[in-house]
């Protein structure tokens, strides 16, 4: 039986891994450490009836028939608005239209696990009845859907496998997916079809489009185009597929565990994407590592809210972990997660009331903030009695004393509404997150654990187990891996210190054996023996638990000699209350960094409204009495933040435009792509060291 009620609070007594029995010490590297429950042995499937994937869908249907499976909303209308707004040009103060669009949707519905598996059933014998055999390739570009899903379980269920492009992927970018994978189909959303045309230029071998219409129709003219300058195309709706199939029902000849699954490309926030070479063992492999760590904690009476990127690996991971448990998939997208976006009806987290969670820290960054924005809306009393709160529910936790409960109802209730009211645990994965909004969110909304793994390695690494919670570590390995560190000597991390410090190494039946095509990058980053170079510096705790105190790719040596890891002041500074999103710059011949924010809107807008600052958000931006206040801001969230001197910003560029996919300054993993960023904001970062006196 599962606990009711998990609390923000460390009750399990260490150790949380152990040292691998009989590992011999070599020079330079410290003992590999294992998930206790894994000391004898990693785990490979998380029960004996699962051997790949489509033994997930079929197993899950034979056990939870009825049950809900996966459910969506429809499209009712796009609502939207124009406005003309100020926005400096050229440094000039010019008027230009700004669109706002908002979205109307219907509830969610809902299929069972049984329709699930005739659902996948039904698109697996189109995709034959139209041609494709085993061993082909299918590339899935487009969003979180349960078309995405069930596309790539009806693939596996014929011993296809998917190949994955970010919907948010260039020509150029895609070009390469599909030459180097060899697809023969494309799953895409319909508004996208316009982006083939140039790519199946090259990309000859692609000879069935299947578009998802499911939001809207697609433009004739795009698909008119695209038939036209490749005649050899079949061009179908997913619907249309669907039908095909249930008109010429295939028997299922599914993948092996040795199998491919799946080449996912990674997210591109440290160079050109690479292709990762995945099994169906690997994934297998993921899920019972995610199932030893939270598997006690969550299960078949939770529902996910789905609406990070499936070709991310931490999505795709989650979602089929979910479908083990029996629980309930709910999609929503990035852009309808809350009310804010929405008209008539309320966003995907309070339509859904999810009880578990998955998110990126600018995601937990808006939520934090969000709330802090209602509290500051409320009478003083009212304010200083939820912060009185806060702190009373620390204390009581650490404490074990009583009394949460009744905090949490008479405090928190009106919060935890804007969520849904049932969130359970919330997690964090796809980067490091401050410890100020772990716990502000773990306190004020339900308890965040946090995540560590990497597309290499199928989202396995580290998770916490709720009943270990901190806001200070990773938490301890997951069952299907082992983690050891090894000397970083360049920058000072030695596996014999104390504690030990180093690269993290990960091996075992979760860890991809390779890129694809890609000798010379798997020849880099993985061991003779197995063990992949994550690029992360790491460091074990006395209790057995992993912390990130570097990484490589972004540490920096600024002018004295000393390095700054970027992606540690950013976990800082992003709790700043102005900051929406941040990008932290160390130019190597100054001595401290500046960092670029896209600032949050509401709060920055106060905060010209109290200096007598007016104007929009594209003008206050670049008044000197609001960049001086921001930097003033950010340099107090550092010190508290027990930042050294030389990682205190020297000055702040605040952008007036949004940092999306779209706009190239973000991954689709919502990671910060610190070239564009960097490049298109040089003249900005120049100024700013320039006023600096740099």
């Amino acid at each position: 039986m599962k606990p009711v009620h998990l609390y923000p609070v460390m009750s399990a007594k260490p150790p949380f891994s152990v040292e691998v029995p009989g590992a011999t010490k070599v020079e330079g590297e410290g003992i590999p450490r294992r998930h206790p429950a894994a000391k004898d042995g990693i785990w490979e499937r998380p029960s004996d009836d699962v051997n790949t994937v489509w033994d997930i869908v079929v197993r899950s249907s034979q056990k939870y028939g009825d049950i809900r499976c996966v459910g969506w909303r429809k499209l009712i209308q796009m609502h939207k608005e124009t406005k003309m707004i100020k926005k400096f040009v050229d440094g000039k103060e010019t008027e230009v239209p700004k669109e706002w669009a908002y979205f109307e949707k219907s509830p969610f519905e809902f299929i069972t696990y049984s329709q699930y598996h005739e659902l996948c059933k039904d698109v697996a014998s189109g995709f034959v009845a139209l041609g494709l055999k085993r061993g082909d390739r299918i590339q899935i570009y487009a969003a979180t859907s349960v078309q995405w899903l069930s596309s790539a379980h009806a693939a596996m269920s014929q011993g296809m496998a998917i190949t994955t492009a970010y919907d948010t992927l260039g020509q150029s970018g895609l070009t390469h997916a599909l030459v180097e994978t060899g697809a023969k189909a494309i799953v895409v959303d319909a508004h996208l079809l316009n982006n083939l045309v140039e790519p199946l230029k090259t990309a000859k071998e692609v000879s069935l489009i299947i578009y998802n219409d499911a939001d809207a129709a697609p433009n004739p003219e795009h698909v008119e185009k695209l038939q036209s300058a490749h005649p050899h195309l079949t061009i179908l709706s997913w619907d249309a597929v669907k039908a095909k199939g249930k008109e010429h029902p295939a028997e299922s000849n599914p993948s092996e565990s040795s199998d491919l699954a799946c080449i996912m490309y990674t997210s591109g926030s440290t160079g050109t994407p690479k292709g990762v070479y995945i099994k169906q063992s690997n994934v297998v492999a993921a899920i019972a590592g995610i199932h030893t760590a939270v598997g006690d904690f969550v299960g078949g009476e939770d529902t996910l809210l789905a609406y990070l990127p499936l070709a991310h690996i931490l999505e795709f991971a989650f979602e089929n972990v979910v479908l083990y448990w029996g629980g309930t998939l709910g999609y929503g997208s990035i852009r309808t997660l809350t009310d804010v976006s929405m008209k008539n009806c309320a966003g995907d987290i309070r339509e859904l009331k999810p009880t578990v969670l998955v998110g990126v820290p600018q995601v937990w960054e808006t939520v934090k903030k969000g709330v802090e924005i209602r509290v500051k809306q409320q009478p003083a009393f009212r304010q200083k009695l939820f912060w009185g709160a806060m702190s009373a529910k620390s204390f009581l936790l650490n404490s074990g004393l009583p009394g949460t409960s009744l905090l949490d109802a008479v405090v928190f209730s009106k919060i935890r509404e804007a969520t849904g009211g049932r969130l359970k645990v919330c997690f964090n994965g796809g980067g490091p997150l401050s410890k100020e909004t772990q716990h502000f969110v773990s306190m004020a909304i339900a308890p965040m654990i946090i995540g560590y793994g990497l597309t290499e390695t199928c989202a396995n690494g580290c998770i916490m187990n709720p009943y270990q919670w901190t806001n200070t570590t990773l938490g301890a390995p997951v069952g299907a891996v082992e983690i050891k560190l090894v000397d970083y000597l360049d920058a000072g991390y030695s596996t014999a210190s104390n504690p030990p410090q180093g690269e993290i190494w990960i091996r075992g039946p979760a860890v991809a054996e390779k890129y694809y095509n890609n000798e010379k990058e798997t020849s880099e980053a993985y061991s003779d023996d197995g063990w992949f170079k994550t690029g992360d510096v790491g460091e074990w705790t006395p209790s057995g638990h992993l912390k990130i105190i570097d990484r490589k790719k972004n540490l920096v040596k600024t002018l004295h000699g000393e390095y700054i890891a970027l992606e540690k002041l950013e976990s800082v500074y992003r709790s700043c209350s102005y900051v929406q999103n941040i990008c932290v710059y160390a130019d190597t011949q100054k001595a401290k960094p500046v960092a670029l924010i896209q600032p949050h809107e509401v709060n920055i807008k106060k905060l010209a409204a109290d200096l007598s600052v007016a104007g929009e958000l594209e003008t206050i931006v670049h008044d000197s009495k609001v960049q001086s206040a921001v930097l003033k801001d950010l340099l107090a969230v550092g010190r508290r933040g027990g930042l050294a001197g030389i990682e205190l910003i020297d000055g702040v560029v605040i952008a007036d435009d949004e940092w999306t996919p779209q706009s190239g300054l973000v991954t689709a993993a919502m990671k910060l792509n610190r070239r564009g960023l960097t490049d298109h904001y040089k003249t900005e970062i120049d100024a700013a060291y320039k006023k600096a006196g740099n």
